[in-house]
């Protein structure tokens, strides 16, 4: 296919320049230059799309390409190429062949580039490597539309000729749709607008119309592929995993994927309206999972050692089953980007009764200071992850390993062990039992559970003063 593209292509660059040079053109001049004109316009692309969420005063990247530019000598005279941000009412306009004024809906900086020819590729392209999107101008929105709905476009154009300048080309390509946030706090309903656009946005369409809702399967589809490529796993959403995402979405208590086929799923329902007796979307909650688990919890969802798609009446029924001491992890349903761990044990209150225990959700704030492995290894209570497997063997290779002791250069078997040899590892604390067993008496909290600075003023101290010690007894040594 390729070698019978470049034919063709050869055979347009021959008449082109037939046109000029007065041989072997026997076609009609006008049919000719139109399909011309038509075909080297086409090959104006864009090789590397600017981000789709575009944030103001943050720097972003493009690269436009043009295919034929080698072949029609382009670079001898290397084009200018220039871009500017446009909204969907401007780029309607712009393919319907109106005049727009030359009208921009906000002001990029750097954002002209003069294509390089590159001679071992042969190829002309543009790289835009420090564009930023100095302000915006909105349009009126409708109805509940809000500013993270808006859709731009970046225009990206140019000018050049060949057949010593009798014939001219001006191109123009647009990118994908993009929208403007001002604060990332916007991201997550940005990234929503963007993930419903190319999923569902249909080839040809007017820029840019997409359907105002799609059958569960392709909204399910969309989420696969986006989950994998967040999380960058090959372990996508299973079955059970859509199934309990059909049931938050639609409010369901069927486990029957068929029941869902033939459901829709409409844009409000997706990032507008709240789930119920909740204060954020159906998309808000998933992006915070997919957003904990890329930062924090990539190699335990690679090792299937997160259920996740859990929720609390499902993980009790499962856990009840098994041995006291059996845990699992699941996404918390009440908190945006939180998990959970559910466990089996004894009720303390009432003898010979088993009940199952929920931890407060863990969220990307406590993962930035201990991991889940280092918190599972902590609940000496956890000892079988969901069904049967002992935890240590599912999460030892990512324990933090404990700190190494002090030791001097010649070590001496009859002296007095350094303070460092004593030291417990801050890898291992000793685990409250959160609310399971009594707590132990912790001299850094006084009785109202508040933390005692003068306290822990005086063990910093201490500690300090031992630390101290080992080291000068070995410089003192050295010295003698």
């Amino acid at each position: 296919m390729s070698e019978l593209l470049n034919h063709l292509f050869n055979r347009l660059v021959q008449k082109i320049y037939s046109m000029f040079y007065g041989y072997g053109c026997t076609v009609n001049t006008c049919v000719c230059v139109c399909v011309c004109v038509c075909f080297v316009c086409s090959t104006f692309i864009i090789e590397k799309q600017p981000p789709q969420v575009l944030k103001t005063q943050t720097k972003f990247a493009a690269t436009v390409r043009l295919l034929v530019g080698g072949k029609l000598n382009v670079h001898m005279n290397p084009p200018q190429v220039k871009a500017t941000i446009i909204s969907e009412q401007q780029a309607k306009a712009l393919l319907k062949n109106e005049n727009t004024r030359n009208d921009s809906s906000g002001e990029i900086l750097n954002n002209n580039c003069v294509m390089e020819y590159h001679q071992t590729t042969g190829t002309l392209s543009a790289h835009f490597r420090n564009m930023s999107l100095k302000r915006i101008r909105r349009s009126d929105r409708r109805g509940a539309e809000s500013v993270t709905e808006e859709k731009f476009t970046i225009l990206f154009e140019s000018q050049f000729s060949v057949g010593g300048n009798e014939l001219v080309f001006q191109v123009k390509t647009l990118s994908l749709p993009v929208v403007v946030i001002v604060h990332g706090s916007q991201d997550n309903n940005a990234t929503a607008t963007v993930l419903w656009d190319n999923a569902f946005a249909e080839p040809g369409r007017v820029p840019f119309i997409v359907p105002d809702k799609v059958l569960w399967p392709q909204l399910c589809e969309a989420l696969n592929m986006k989950y994998k490529a967040e999380v960058q796993s090959n372990r996508g959403l299973s079955e059970e995993n859509l199934v309990f995402l059909a049931q938050k979405a639609f409010s369901s208590s069927s486990v029957n994927p068929e029941d869902y086929r033939n459901m829709t799923m409409t844009w409000s329902q997706f990032n507008r309206e709240s789930l119920p007796g909740r204060n954020f979307t159906f998309w808000q909650w998933f992006d915070g999972v997919m957003e904990l688990t890329k930062k924090h919890l990539k190699p335990h969802w690679n090792d299937g050692a997160i259920l996740g798609f859990v929720n609390k009446q499902q993980a009790q029924d499962m856990l009840m089953s098994k041995p006291n001491g059996t845990f699992l992890l699941r996404f918390s349903d009440s908190e945006i980007g939180g998990i959970t761990i559910a466990w089996v044990a004894e009720n303390p209150n009432k003898a010979g009764e088993r009940m199952v225990w929920n931890l407060m959700p863990y969220t990307t704030k406590d993962f930035s200071i201990r991991s889940l492995a280092d918190r599972i290894s902590d609940l000496n209570h956890l000892l079988f992850l969901y069904p049967d497997r002992p935890k240590d063997e599912v999460f030892s290779k990512y324990y933090t390993p404990p700190l190494c002791k002090f030791t001097t250069p010649n070590p001496d078997p009859a002296a007095n062990p350094t303070y460092m040899d004593h030291a417990a590892s801050p890898a291992v604390n000793q685990p409250h039992a959160y609310g399971l067993y009594p707590p132990i008496g912790d001299p850094m909290l006084d009785a109202d559970g508040d933390f005692d600075l003068d306290d822990t003023m005086d063990v910093a101290r201490h500690v300090e003063e031992l630390l101290r010690r080992p080291m000068e007894g070995q410089w003192s040594g050295q010295q003698s």
